[in-house]
């Protein structure tokens, strides 16, 4: 790596930290340049604003993590492996960099709305699993979205809840559960 993308590489590390520790609105650039060990200038270098490093960082981790999330399914025919498969790779993934993890999952509702329409997300990467599954008649047919945003949910709301401190420990510890209770939404009857 070269001085440039070390110097780049610090910017994001330091501003991540910072994002999730006080928010992107409250964090400065100032604070970002000293945490880093650089002048406040040298952040304009690599980003023309706060606001863009931000969006930058979300982008590029949403991408990341859903591209992650198509590759740990693809193996699988079925939809309870595949389910597994997923689980498993989001709370990987969570757990390798969770200041990373806790920034994305803080700042979806700023700037979900940003993120290209035919760019690869992790929602629609489950959607789409969900809604092939109910085609094969796999589980039953319901509305996808609902269906996706309860199986997200499930580990998702535990995600929220460590961010908080109301939950310690990794969540790659408890993928058997996640993936059980997932399961479990999307095997539930319509009513």
């Amino acid at each position: 790596m070269g001085k440039a993308e070390d110097t780049k590489a610090r910017i994001e590390r330091a501003a991540l930290v910072l994002f999730v520790a006080r928010s992107v609105a409250e964090t400065t650039t100032r604070e970002i340049a000293l945490a880093a060990s650089i002048a406040e200038g040298t952040i304009y270098r690599h980003f023309p604003s706060k606001e863009q490093l931000a969006l930058d960082l979300f982008l590029r981790h949403h991408r990341a993590l859903a591209e992650a999330l198509d590759e740990a399914q693809r193996p699988h025919k079925e939809l309870r492996p595949r389910i597994e498969a997923i689980v498993r790779c989001y709370c990987e993934w969570a757990d390798s960099d969770w200041t990373l993890f806790a920034y994305h999952l803080l700042n979806q509702h700023a700037f979900l709305a940003k993120v290209p329409d035919d760019a690869l997300n992790p929602v629609a990467v489950v959607h789409d699993v969900i809604d092939r599954a109910m085609a094969a008649g796999e589980i039953p047919r319901r509305d996808v979205a609902l269906a996706a945003a309860a199986a997200i949910g499930v580990v998702l709301q535990v995600a929220t809840y460590k961010v908080y401190g109301r939950f310690e420990g990794p969540l790659a510890d408890h993928v058997r559960f996640f993936a059980d209770a997932a399961w479990a939404v999307l095997a539930v009857k319509a009513s």
